[in-house]
């Protein structure tokens, strides 16, 4: 019992000069300046004359003179970040301009800029803006818009009517590409319709581009034809933007390795993708083996260029769909995610088909272009004909041989 009074005791006794213990004073860390920033960004803007230049402004307030100021500027996905110096007078107030010229560096059309400021104070502190987003459009024409699903369509000439069959029809070609190409479907797809041929060639000379009919950007989601609200452009329409989609679903389907997979088959499944087929490409084949005058696969692995792009396409567009016909699209799969990872022109065909570039051409050459119908009809009906042919020979003999009268 007195042991028991004790420790109460005792317990008693350190509560009570824990609560009485003076308190600690709390070590705070007091801010050495105020609470304000040394400098605040007060407005941004941009402007740009399509083609020609591109302008950037800022407006800052400063408690010392800012002596140097910088546009940091990146486009559409790259990694590369361009520098671009400001020539400013310094003051606390600072408005200041830089402008980038486009002739000699063209950005391509459509490409969203993500830049940011660095300023510089006399004091030798450096303050960075947030990132600022700027679309760089062809700013020439007044684009009408219309979204459905992931697409996203811009016209200039043709009512609503015709901006609503080129969002069916840009999403129809969407859909169909997915389930083609078989790659992920991309986050949207911006579909630019210039009224005529010399609009469009005039913006993608910027890029170096002066024959092509039609663009894609697939890094960027972009995509650019011609068309006019007739039955031709609808026409023009259903042949030209399934193809460009295409290239997008291509590059969804081989990322980082889209530069480097063979312009025969980005453009062989491009023409396949088309919603109209095109009866010129099998001519331009038939003259070809006619003149022995075919283009080497091997050389299709890079740029077509001009001079022969039609029976470029035309071959690609052939070789392509005899891939499909007879390895399948699982194997068409595959061949992609070669390239994906990085494999050569040749180096995926020998990978993934088993063959090389020159066994692909002969072998194709031999079952598409120089067949023969009879021998195609021949060689298809062998497997037929071993089977029933001993079946038919056993009736004819059943039949035709005389029986022996007992």
């Amino acid at each position: 019992m007195r042991a028991n009074f004790f420790l109460l005791s005792l317990i008693f006794s350190f509560v009570l000069t824990a609560f009485t213990q003076p308190p600690i004073a709390a070590r705070i860390q007091l801010p050495t300046s105020n609470f304000q920033s040394a400098l605040t960004f007060e407005s941004f803007s941009v402007t740009h004359t399509f083609g020609s230049q591109i302008t950037f402004n800022v407006t800052a307030k400063s408690d010392a003179d800012v002596t140097a100021a910088a546009v940091l500027m990146r486009t559409g996905d790259s990694d590369r970040t361009e520098v671009i110096q400001a020539s400013v007078t310094p003051s606390k107030n600072l408005k200041a301009q830089v402008t980038r010229e486009l002739q000699a560096q063209p950005i391509s059309p459509f490409t969203t800029i993500t830049y940011s400021w660095r300023l510089t104070d006399s004091q030798g502190r450096t303050f960075t803006s947030s990132d600022q987003k700027y679309n760089y459009d062809d700013n020439r024409f007044k684009w009408q818009t219309l979204e459905r699903g992931a697409i996203i369509v811009h016209w200039y000439t043709g009512d609503l009517t015709f901006g609503q069959y080129i969002a069916d029809t840009s999403f129809q070609s969407l859909d169909k590409a997915v389930r083609f190409i078989n790659a992920p479907l991309p986050p949207k797809v911006e579909v630019y319709v210039y009224a005529n041929l010399n609009d469009l060639q005039s913006s993608l000379r910027l890029m170096g581009r002066n024959w092509v009919s039609g663009h894609a950007d697939p890094k960027i989601g972009v995509i650019m034809v011609t068309a006019s609200p007739d039955l031709i452009g609808r026409a023009d329409l259903e042949r030209d933007v399934p193809h460009e989609i295409a290239h997008i679903m291509v590059y969804q389907a081989t990322r980082a390795g889209y530069d480097r997979m063979p312009v025969w088959l980005d453009e062989g499944l491009a023409v396949n993708s088309e919603l109209q087929p095109r009866p010129d490409f099998a001519a331009a084949l038939s003259d070809a083996v006619k003149n022995n005058s075919l283009i080497p696969i091997a050389s299709l692995c890079g740029s077509f260029g001009s001079e022969r792009a039609h029976l470029s396409y035309a071959e690609s567009a052939s070789l392509v769909r005899y891939i499909l016909d007879r390895w399948g699209a699982a194997k068409m799969k595959t061949l992609l995610n070669a390239y994906r990872d990085g494999a050569t022109c040749e180096g995926g065909v020998q990978q993934e088909l088993k063959v090389s570039l020159i066994e692909l051409q002969t072998d194709w050459q031999r079952d598409v272009l120089n067949s023969n119908p009879l021998l195609d009809f021949l060689r298809n009906a062998v497997p037929w004909l071993v089977l029933f042919v001993p079946i038919a020979l056993s009736i004819a003999l059943f039949i035709f041989i005389p029986k022996q009268k007992i």
